[in-house]
């Protein structure tokens, strides 16, 4: 009874489940066993590489070390620790180019190149070869041990390494250096351990490298930096042991990683290697697959046919109708399918696009009348204040009998009426705005004396179609807010541009600008409700602007390079095309 309630659905996916079920369990087994065989055999593999590189490199630190204690046992260089008995300049001068001659033979014997360094602390004096030397027993005070240090040095992107040996001939001298009879100095360069990485590298799938806990990583020629990074990583937050193996997610791959300690104190090689990469000779477990597969798709395709027949073509056809509703065409409606599942779902879809289209009709009615009472509540806005400075500055020009003032400013005051008192057509052209605001300023420069102006937008831009009113509100807040309190006044700049993703106007000032916390706070008040903090004006701007051209659209102030402030209107014009070059093709420019 219960399997009777079933939708068809439900019933061929219920079959595809027990069909698949044995097939899964039996690919889950044999991929299980298959891998783990494999994942075995790799670790080995790696251990008993990392385990060949870790033996060369102690043979080769332990050939250096004992070449140093032989060199510090050297007769020549014993017999130049008693000079003083010398019966001439010319013996110790014979005496010290031998030293120096067993130094070289001892640093080329060698298959890795380093350089040696003799001290003979009770004659304060030091021998080397290849360089001039100035004995130091601050140098020697607390570095000569009995084992292998690190040194790094230079800058924190690519840094350098050393290591360090000291053989010191004395029983005492590891206790206190400076009573030794001589102390050599070996100096192993990072370029030795390079060269065996990429000895190492070469023979397998891996890309070793060597890991201090401390003093950070020494990578191969050809490593990848961003996966060794992220190895560091994971072992910094793990306690080392001699040596261990682990897994570990790297930039959405599995990885396998090994290490091993070395006889440089700290110091330990490191591998990784790709899984997915080796895991292909999984043949047999994969044959067992595909034998099930073939059955499951037999049986599959009778259930496929089936689930098309029933479920996937009312799918298909729903779709549809959401594709025209995500185009906006909420007329559509689907023809009620009988006697199946899906009646209930499209009659419920035609419901709700029918709601949906009388509700956007109704919001979209509101919104064009919203727009109408804001652009409207803008321009009373504007109006008298602006109008009273004005007719005070004629009045103040008039008992002074300056005719000139008068006149400018009686021809930009009545331009500038005449245009904001024009309310039949709600849109206009960037050039009209740009009038506008050329008036604007004028009347207020004639009123301030100190302010500047320039307009450089390209006359492709200034014929393209924009609401009323979007310019004027962010200059008449330039100049009140940024040039006024400024002392000497300042200059306000208009640009614009366009590429392929939309158009831009820039309103910048010298004024006093604002902080960055002011900025970021004014940004994030556009999107809300208004304020008087936000100011209605520029509020305006942006509502007007998101309406007309979309949420992408809209006001976004920014910081200027002349210390005051950038207001920037960007849009993206249904209708236009972006002609290549627009950003340089500035064909106007005023200035002031």
């Amino acid at each position: 009874m219960l399997l009777g309630r079933l939708t068809i659905f439900h019933k061929v996916i219920l079959f595809i489940v027990f069909l698949l079920i044995p097939i899964f369990g039996l690919y889950v087994y044999s991929n299980r066993v298959s891998v783990g065989v494999v994942q075995n055999e790799i670790k080995n593999a790696i251990d008993s590489r990392l385990a060949f590189a870790q033996n060369r490199l102690n043979l080769q630190l332990d050939h250096l070390a004992k070449s140093a204690i032989q060199l510090g046992s050297d007769p020549i260089v014993i017999s130049f620790e008693t000079i003083e008995g010398f019966e001439s300049f010319f013996d110790v001068v014979d005496t010290k180019r031998k030293a120096e001659d067993r130094i070289t033979i001892q640093n080329i014997q060698s298959d890795w190149p380093s350089r040696s360094t003799i001290y003979f602390p009770k004659k304060q004096e030091a021998i080397n070869p290849a360089a001039l030397i100035n004995y130091d027993d601050d140098m020697l005070t607390g570095r000569a041990a009995s084992e292998w240090i690190s040194e790094k040095s230079g800058d924190a992107s690519k840094p350098n390494y050393q290591f360090l040996f000291y053989s010191i001939r004395s029983s005492s001298g590891y206790s206190d250096p400076l009573k030794a009879d001589n102390v050599v100095e070996l100096r192993l360069d990072d370029d030795n351990l390079i060269q065996l990485l990429n000895d190492y590298k070469a023979t397998g799938q891996g890309d070793p490298f060597m890991y201090h806990a401390e003093l950070g990583i020494i990578a191969n020629r050809t490593q990848n930096e961003n996966l060794t990074e992220q190895v560091a990583q994971l072992l910094r937050q793990r306690p080392l042991d001699w040596s261990d193996s682990f897994r570990a997610k790297l930039s959405g791959q599995t990885y396998l990683v090994n290490y091993i300690q070395t006889n440089l104190k700290g110091w330990a090689i490191v591998d990784y290697v790709p899984m997915q990469q080796v895991l292909s000779p999984i043949v047999n477990s994969t044959r067992l697959f595909y034998a099930s597969l073939v059955l499951q798709l037999l049986l599959g395709l009778f259930a496929a046919f089936m689930l098309y027949r029933q479920v996937q073509r009312p799918i298909l056809t729903l779709m549809r109708s959401l594709r025209q509703v995500k185009n906006g065409d909420f007329s559509t409606r689907i023809q009620s399918v009988k006697n199946t599942e899906f009646s209930f779902v499209f009659q419920r879809f035609n419901d709700m696009t029918e709601q949906i289209q009388r509700l956007i009709e109704n919001v979209y009615t509101e919104q064009l009348r919203s727009r109408d009472a804001q652009l409207k509540q803008l321009q009373s806005q504007i109006n008298p204040h602006f109008l009273y400075n004005c007719l005070y500055f004629i009045v103040n020009m008039a008992r002074l009998e300056r005719l000139e003032p008068i006149e400018r400013m009686a021809i930009n005051l009545g331009n500038f009426f005449k245009y904001t008192t024009r309310l039949e057509k709600p849109d206009t052209t960037v050039a009209d705005e740009l009038t506008l605001v050329r008036n604007y300023l004028e009347i207020q420069k004639l009123r301030l004396n100190r302010i500047d102006y320039a307009i450089e937008v390209p006359e492709k831009l200034q014929q393209l179609q924009i609401p009323r009113l979007l310019l004027q509100p962010i200059v008449e807040n330039a100049v009140i807010h940024g040039i006024e309190p400024k002392p000497g006044g300042g200059t306000i700049r208009i640009t614009g541009g366009a590429n392929r993703e939309g158009v831009w106007l820039e309103i910048e000032d010298t004024g006093v600008g604002m902080a960055a916390e002011r900025l970021q706070e004014l940004n994030r008040r556009l999107k809300q409700p208004v304020s008087d903090e936000t100011g209605y004006g520029v509020w305006n701007v942006n509502q007007r602007l998101a309406l007309r051209f979309g949420d992408q659209a809209g006001v976004h102030y920014l910081h200027s390079e002349q210390a005051g402030l950038v207001v920037k209107l960007s849009w993206t014009p249904s209708d236009y095309i972006f002609p290549e070059g627009v950003d340089s093709d500035v064909s106007s420019d005023d200035r002031r």
